[in-house]
């Protein structure tokens, strides 16, 4: 993506393009959160894009399957208990697959995987062009996940997994998402290979009326911190619509009275959806003063008070992403 150039070029570019009256009228510190707000928005903008684009090549290769299946490598892969192509041994140029051991029928299965194998080069191709995407990849209700970049699936993944029990399928099935749309999945969560505290975007990918796969773009809460938030001398904490906290400068965290944000430690492998822990939740910070904050924000729809704890005392300005359901608090310490 070349995050850290482009976060600069349109920081500035947007800057410059506000109007006179709308500098004049807005106080520099929000001004500068209402950027950074965009910049961010403008991004995962990008990204949706892409998986839409994605998924349409996808549904080229449904609309084409008989011959991509007449002239498919059915040697690319070599399987050993339902996992190929993982780390150690891996080839980069492929993704890694798993196949779960709830998988009934073998037949269509190994047809998805050989009708799939050219979307590895798309995958490989996204991965290198955006720094800020930790993972690509797509899961099937035939229990199959086809991911880039590979990873150590044999020591990440029980061999019985049920796919579509995770959040990122089935945000994106009919249940969850009528309309067939691209969605942010709605809660941070613990992703199973091993990137820790993870954002997704998924897309569902449709032949007709049967939901043949959801794509999946992975972003790290590292990440997300990494890429933009330590490009801003800001105190700037990103909180979801039900208050948890995604990512965030330690010294905001702080002041909201919560514990620091380290990363998940893998002590053992996932076997369903595991949410980031209700102590990250500023509806449940041991500071009353926080929690009434939690309410103006995400309920009353407040974008600026102030904050007094003790002896310390903060301004807190807030501006609501366009696309995902997140806050974004600028803390000012006085």
């Amino acid at each position: 993506m070349g995050v850290h150039r482009l976060f600069f070029l349109l920081f500035f570019v947007i800057l410059s393009s506000c109007s006179q009256r709308e500098k004049e009228n807005t106080p520099p510190n929000n001004l500068e959160l209402v950027t950074f707000t965009r910049l961010l928005d403008y991004d995962l903008g990008n990204l949706e894009n892409e998986i839409k684009n994605l998924g349409d090549i996808l549904q080229g290769y449904f609309e084409k399957k008989d011959s991509i299946l007449a002239v498919a490598d059915r040697g690319r892969y070599k399987f050993q208990g339902g996992i190929a192509n993982a780390i150690p041994n891996e080839d980069p140029n492929l993704s890694t697959i798993y196949i779960s051991s709830k998988a009934q029928n073998m037949d269509e299965v190994m047809d998805l995987l050989y009708l799939t194998n050219p979307i590895d080069h798309h995958f490989k191709e996204l991965f290198e062009k955006y720094e800020v995407l930790s993972q690509v990849y797509f899961n099937s209700k035939l229990q199959i996940n086809r991911l880039y970049p590979p990873y150590d699936a044999n020591t990440m993944l029980e061999p019985d997994l049920h796919i579509p029990s995770f959040n990122f399928y089935y945000e994106a099935d009919l249940d969850y998402n009528p309309e067939k749309k691209t969605v942010w999945v709605k809660d941070i969560y613990i992703d199973p290979v091993g990137k820790g505290w993870v954002a997704s975007l998924i897309h569902p990918v449709y032949v007709e009326e049967d939901l043949k796969m959801v794509l999946g773009f992975d972003i790290t809460v590292n990440d997300l911190i990494e890429f933009y938030l330590n490009n801003t001398s800001r105190n700037l904490v990103i909180i979801d619509g039900a208050g948890t906290v995604v990512a965030g400068k330690s010294k905001g965290i702080e002041a909201l009275s919560l514990p620091p944000l380290k990363n998940f430690t893998y002590n053992q492998t996932i076997k369903a959806d595991n949410f980031r822990m209700e102590d990250f939740n500023l509806f449940r910070s041991k500071s009353k003063e926080v929690r009434k904050l939690a309410s103006k924000v995400i309920l009353s729809g407040e974008e600026s008070f102030f904050l007094k704890d003790g002896q310390e005392s903060v301004a807190i300005s807030v501006v609501k992403m366009d696309r995902m359901d997140w806050f974004v608090l600028d803390i000012v310490f006085e």
